[in-house]
């Protein structure tokens, strides 16, 4: 039943790899032959880029998973909690001025600065650590969550199109008092409102307190670690994972090579007679690269949403983590 297992697994992995790669080459080759018919000094870099992406389609080893949101919303804390590691800084202030990368379970995960502060550089760094990630977990708190953080999470899920590869984390809940099941709630009807017309349920969420879990841990409390509800989170996030897992590494390089697109098209737009073919043909690979996206991410999650492979990758992630 194993050795089946993993002839499942490897065949949703691999469904049609060799189709994507050559249509994924092909539009690179197209991208390429119009970036050459310009005389703009910037074609050079974007050449080198694209090649660079054609690399990264084919061997993205680890998956890259950022932990995204405003400063003081712990992300610190949930990595320290995650991975054991008590010397990262945490603490009510600004602790985090770098995308610091660390492991977890044979994933990548990355510790970003806080976004929407005054600090352009925070949002900068945080913007070019999501531009590499694969996936996305976005952290608020209750006291954090207000129309400012919600509208910073409607971009990056709407207006940046990351919403099929993010997670939303509620940390700090231990923070205000009253029933757990009252809070939880009255936060998902708060997300619920200031989503609309999108839908929450969407989104994988996660109620914890990653704090109460540190410190459970450090002083040997289990009731401590229980009401964190970290571990639901950790399961949560397994899932999350192993549900997205190679889609996400295939969607990264393809996404980036569309911003390419989108980039190099603004060059045209103030002079749209002199460069009308140009434009026209640049269009063309975009809708293809979108198309062949779009197909992509149909086909994979036909796949890995089944309940039985799903199953069956998060079983075998567990024992590649414990092997």
């Amino acid at each position: 039943m194993k050795n089946q297992g993993k002839n499942l697994l490897m065949n949703t992995s691999e469904l049609n790899l060799a189709n994507v790669y050559s249509k994924f080459d092909r539009a690179i080759e197209d991208f390429q032959s119009l970036l050459k018919s310009s005389n703009r000094s910037e074609v050079d870099a974007y050449l080198q880029k694209l090649d660079a992406e054609r690399k990264a389609i084919r061997t993205n080893p680890v998956l890259k998973l950022a932990f995204i949101g405003q400063y003081s919303a712990g992300k610190s804390t949930i990595i320290s909690a995650l991975t054991g590691n008590r010397e990262i800084a945490t603490g009510a202030g600004i602790t985090t001025d770098t995308a610091t990368t660390y492991d977890w379970n044979g994933i990548q995960i990355m510790d970003t600065p806080g976004i929407g502060t005054e600090r352009q550089d925070h949002d900068e760094i945080t913007y070019q650590a999501i531009e590499q990630a694969d996936l996305l977990v976005f952290c608020t708190t209750h006291m954090l969550l207000d129309d400012h953080i919600i509208q910073h999470f409607r971009k990056l899920a709407y207006e940046k199109r990351y919403s099929h590869k993010m997670m939303l984390i509620v940390n700090k809940l231990s923070a205000e008092a009253g029933d757990e099941d009252e809070k939880i709630k009255n936060y998902r009807a708060s997300l619920h409102q200031g989503l609309d017309p999108h839908n929450l349920n969407d989104f994988p969420v996660c109620f914890l307190d990653a704090k109460d879990y540190c410190d459970g841990m450090d002083e040997h409390e289990p009731e401590l670690v229980e009401i964190s509800r970290f571990s639901k989170f950790i399961d949560e996030l397994n899932k999350f994972v192993a549900a997205h897992d190679r889609l996400a590494q295939l969607d990264t390089p393809i996404r980036r090579v569309l911003t390419y697109a989108e980039e190099v098209e603004t060059w045209f737009v103030q002079h749209p007679e002199q460069d009308r073919r140009f434009l026209e043909a640049l269009t063309r690979i975009t809708r293809r690269i979108r198309d062949e996206r779009h197909k992509l991410n149909t086909a994979v999650k036909r796949i890995t949403l089944n309940p039985e492979v799903l199953n069956l990758k998060i079983l075998f992630s567990k024992n590649r983590h414990t092997n």
